[in-house]
């Protein structure tokens, strides 16, 4: 059986239409879907109950808002609980086409050493997400790709994204997208919880180090598709999620890369760099200077 974990936080509607895009679209697959709430502060449109018992899905209110990683190792866990041999962990703007979960459950059963399967991921309007880590996220690569540095360094750019990959082949990445894979069970026991620290962000950079560790092996399968509406939670709260990848990069540097503080303080310049020419056009960034500067900065302490 296949846990799917899907994380709610305010955009019910999302997660209605993302559950109905499992439920058409889902034939040949023993699953069980594992809703979590996180902490919404308002309530859906529809009749909750009469939805979770339409599709028999097991629910989970959480009682606080503690972040991504968090709401998702509440489901992971209950799939576990519920000895799902496959956990598929997807954001609720995340739409499933014909066979995608069948697709990725056949992907790891075919490869012994695998341990985590990702689809092709499509933007609404069907252009292919090239967007596979290809290799470890290092000091180096956060300076050199994950900046506007990325310009004049486009070789690496390609190499680390996949560029030079054939995106209709399946390949071993060092990590996929987090907005949707399948974990074996095996892999689910082995590599999570996963770090709750981090709010939101960095997620596929901490598990990529995490799978390594544990000797697992990610696979890109792109016989599997999904769209993915990118950010609907946090859309409207863009100096927000702007602050928490800050912090969460910085958290990332200084814990798996165990760089030292004058190793990650450029990068960090160079992002408060980019929140100041935010604060230019947008109220919401200019309104949370101060948080942004305390949160972020605490990371260094």
């Amino acid at each position: 059986m296949v846990g799917i974990v899907i994380l709610n936080y305010e955009n019910w509607d999302d997660t209605k239409c993302c559950v109905e895009s499992i439920y058409k679209n889902t034939h040949g697959v023993d699953y069980q879907i594992i809703l979590v709430d996180n902490a919404s502060m308002c309530a859906p449109s529809f009749d909750l109950e009469a939805f979770l018992k339409r599709y028999k899905i097991q629910f989970i209110k959480n009682k606080k808002n503690t972040g991504y990683n968090a709401g998702n190792n509440l489901g992971i866990a209950m799939a576990l609980k519920l000895h799902c041999d496959q956990v598929l962990v997807s954001n609720n703007d995340v739409r499933f086409f014909q066979g995608s979960i069948k697709r990725l459950q056949d992907c790891l059963k075919s490869y012994p050493r695998a341990g985590i399967a990702g689809p092709k991921v499509l933007d609404p309007s069907g252009y292919l997400q090239k967007s596979c880590i290809c290799k470890k996220t290092g000091l180096k690569e956060k300076y050199l790709v994950r900046t506007r540095a990325n310009f004049i360094f486009r070789k690496s750019r390609r190499a680390y994204f996949g560029d030079d990959r054939n995106y209709k082949q399946m390949f071993e990445a060092y990590a996929v997208l987090g907005c949707c894979f399948m974990m074996t069970e095996q892999c689910a026991r082995a590599v999570t919880p996963f770090d709750e620290h981090p709010f939101l962000y960095e997620e596929e950079l901490m598990l990529g180090i995490r799978m390594e560790e544990q000797g697992f092996v990610t696979i890109y399968c792109p016989s599997a598709s999904v769209v993915h509406l990118h950010g609907a939670s946090t859309r409207r709260r863009k100096a927000f999620a702007f602050i928490q990848n800050v912090r969460s990069e910085i958290y990332y540097c200084r814990s798996y890369l165990h760089a030292k503080n004058w190793q990650v303080y450029p990068l960090y310049c160079y992002r408060v760099a980019l929140y100041l020419m935010r604060c230019i056009r947008y109220r919401d960034f200019r309104k949370n200077w101060r948080r942004f500067l305390k949160i972020t900065q605490k990371e260094f302490h």
